[in-house]
């Protein structure tokens, strides 16, 4: 055998993976499909109001994956945070080196960098970050209330079934992500 293999052989071993994940990352298809589906969490969330007493209420964040086409995901993120700040975004993420990263189609206000969302999976985790690094800059501010932030982590088994793809194909989210990726296909065809 060859060293490469014996090598991707010992990783897999050592790392209890099967010797086939060792060498390769998913492909972008099996980690869509992996992954497609509605994921919320619902929590007591408060208002506080400097010198009255806080104020309970209900909170639920929604992040939905649904497939578009064999490189791209429709990605949507309501997260909700206290005093009813919120982060809302949503478009087509391409597959980047084994995760799905939505690119804001709008050019950054000089001096700021893009808006990047990154999607990645752990073994009981769906990720959400725009961050390169855990110190650096949020990239997409904009998208979210002061108190907001897209730096978030929901349970694998919080996935479910989408049971209104129709009605989401519909919504203005969705379509204007389909044109915006259609924008930019062409633009780079030119």
């Amino acid at each position: 055998m060859n060293r490469n293999i014996l090598a991707m052989l010992a990783l897999a071993l050592l790392s209890g993976l099967p010797a086939q994940a060792a060498d390769k990352a998913p492909t972008p298809s099996a980690l869509m499909h992996e992954i497609d589906g509605v994921y919320k969490h619902r929590f007591q969330n408060t208002m506080v109001v400097p010198g009255q007493a806080s104020e309970a209420y209900q909170s639920e964040d929604i992040v939905e994956v649904l497939p578009y086409d064999d490189r791209h995901v429709y990605l949507r993120a309501h997260l909700e945070f206290a005093n009813g700040h919120t982060c809302d975004i949503a478009g087509m993420a391409g597959y980047e080196h084994g995760a799905f990263v939505y690119h804001d189609p709008e050019p950054p206000m000089k001096g700021e960098r893009a808006c990047a969302l990154r999607l990645h999976v752990t073994d009981k985790k769906l990720v959400l970050t725009d961050r390169e690094t855990p110190d650096a800059e949020a990239t997409c501010r904009a998208y979210c209330g002061a108190r907001g932030d897209l730096d978030y982590e929901i349970g694998r088994d919080a996935r479910r079934e989408i049971g209104y793809v129709e009605k989401l194909k519909k919504s203005r989210e969705y379509r204007k992500a389909v044109q915006d990726l259609q924008a930019l296909e062409s633009s780079r065809a030119r």
